[in-house]
């Protein structure tokens, strides 16, 4: 598959993920000296928790997208490497992050069925997405910030474990030139983040 599906596979997953956040948190700007940071220093931060999401759902659509050609009797190498080559990244780094991609989905699907299920709901209220006349809207569900903290912490979870498997050097080096370099601004355009 070509760049452009997958850019707009991140994009669709991207959008879909940010539905279930009602809330968006950022971290204060971080200034930078030179010139190559400055545009990314206008910006607020994408928090990790945000940007590690992304990435975890990135890695496992592209895995999928693999099987899929797999099972069409196509070539699969370029889904199958494609983080390995775009964040320079070793044959055991590049396994290693497709492993804990995967075991994030596993544990973080639980969550979001939960939170999907209390948005349906909450919007059932309101058929057509509209507020009776005179209405107030009805707070959200509670649970759904314990929901979203939950899965926050999941994410930062496995971002750690990410860590300890690549090392101090080899994870900063991915963290600052792939994950905020690559990551963080496609999270900044499916958001409307300028």
């Amino acid at each position: 598959m070509n760049k452009q599906k997958i850019i707009a596979t991140l994009a669709v997953i991207a959008v879909a993920i940010t539905v279930f956040s009602l809330t968006t948190r950022t971290q204060p700007v971080v200034r930078s000296n030179s010139t190559q940071d400055s545009a990314q220093s206008q910006a607020p931060e994408i928090p990790d928790e945000i940007a590690y999401r992304h990435l975890f759902r990135y890695v496992t659509a592209i895995e999928k997208q693999a099987e899929e050609a797999e099972r069409k009797g196509k070539d699969a190498t370029s889904y199958r490497t494609h983080f390995k080559r775009m964040a320079n990244l070793g044959d055991y780094h590049a396994r290693m992050l497709d492993e804990i991609a995967v075991q994030y989905m596993d544990e973080v699907q639980v969550v979001d069925a939960r939170a999907r299920a209390l948005v349906e709901a909450y919007r059932a209220q309101y058929p057509g997405g509209k507020v009776p006349h005179g209405e107030r809207p009805a707070a959200p569900p509670a649970e759904l910030k314990q929901l979203r903290e939950q899965r926050d912490a999941i994410t930062l979870r496995h971002r750690d474990n990410l860590h300890n498997v690549f090392g101090d050097d080899e994870f900063d080096r991915f963290n600052n030139e792939f994950v905020k370099r690559h990551i963080a601004p496609l999270v900044r355009q499916a958001t409307g983040q300028q």
